[in-house]
């Protein structure tokens, strides 16, 4: 049996840093973000951020490239900030 464990720390920002991301939304978008993570099967470990950017420390399933998997969070993450 093979063990791999690789953390990656990511960190998006928004365009121009512009406080863009409402206090009274993160929590919402956080949920959002760490249901796209579980789906790719990967795990989420911590999520934080402020105004202008959002901290995300994970680890990758196997089967997921990195560059995969922060495609499809912004694509989804576009979704999301739309909505509002």
């Amino acid at each position: 049996m093979s063990y791999r464990q690789i953390f990656y720390q990511i960190v998006f920002g928004t365009k121009h840093r512009k406080m863009t991301i409402a206090e009274e939304n993160c929590e919402e978008l956080y949920k959002y973000i760490w249901g796209i993570i579980k789906n790719k099967k990967c795990k989420l470990y911590r999520i934080n951020g402020t105004e202008d950017h959002i901290h995300i420390f994970s680890d990758l399933h196997p089967s997921t490239s990195l560059a995969d998997y922060i495609k499809q969070w912004l694509d989804e993450k576009q979704r999301f900030i739309s909505g509002f």
